[in-house]
């Protein structure tokens, strides 16, 4: 089970864009940054597209740099927006670890660094064993691959794609599952209707993660690893 973190596992009421936003202004001087769209994707694309919309070249130095102090920012930013873990995070991610048949996992669109602070603030960074991250690739179905390979090397048996399932809230989340040969369930808590989900090609769409049992019998019956 891989599962994407901003709007899905937590709320963190907007402080990875506001501490991204200060950090491009403490980094490089500018005034009045204009943000950019931030839903499902991963930060290495957003902050190419930060950099590059205020006239910076997006090089690698000026990525480390933004990284830096964006990280910096970001303990800071979070403890001053509050934000929750959303409903059923904790229950669900609690019975899963248990469950011998799962195997827990990150595929998020955060760096490696901004992913543990988040959770590490809600408490859920210890529920999960390995993470595929968005400082892999500009765009989320770019992952796939990555994906893959960390896959095969953090699970012992071979593990057919239908079998994996990525947990999301955007259209991205479906199609990167869709690139993987994954299943996805979707749910409603990052701003995106149920019929919108569905649309883009959810195998399971839920408002959010409370139904715990329902979820958790899809997830470990074979409706769930029938092949796509």
């Amino acid at each position: 089970m891989l599962f994407d973190i901003d709007g899905t596992l937590i709320d963190s009421a907007g402080a990875g864009g506001g501490a991204l936003l200060g950090a491009l202004q403490a980094a490089f001087g500018v005034q009045d940054p204009v943000p950019v769209a931030l839903h499902g994707r991963t930060d290495l694309g957003i902050m190419t597209e930060l950099l590059e919309k205020h006239g910076i070249q997006a090089n690698t130095a000026n990525l480390e740099k933004l990284c830096q102090v964006y990280f910096q920012a970001l303990p800071a930013e979070m403890l001053r927006r509050g934000g929750s873990s959303l409903p059923g995070v904790e229950q669900l991610l609690a019975s899963l670890r248990v469950d011998p048949r799962c195997h827990l996992g990150l595929l998020t669109g955060n760096m490696p660094a901004s992913a543990r602070i988040k959770l590490e603030h809600f408490g859920l960074w210890h529920y999960f064993k390995f993470g595929v991250y968005g400082d892999l690739a500009v765009h989320r179905p770019h992952l796939a691959a990555p994906a893959m390979k960390l896959i095969a090397e953090q699970v012992t048996a071979e593990v057919p794609a239908s079998n994996i399932v990525i947990i999301g809230d955007t259209p991205l989340d479906i199609e990167l599952a869709r690139a993987m040969g994954a299943r996805c369930l979707a749910v409603c808590t990052g701003g995106f209707e149920a019929q919108d989900l569905q649309r883009a090609g959810a195998h399971r769409v839920h408002a959010d993660l409370t139904e715990v049992e329902s979820i958790l019998a899809w997830l470990t019956s074979l409706e769930c690893q029938q092949p796509i």
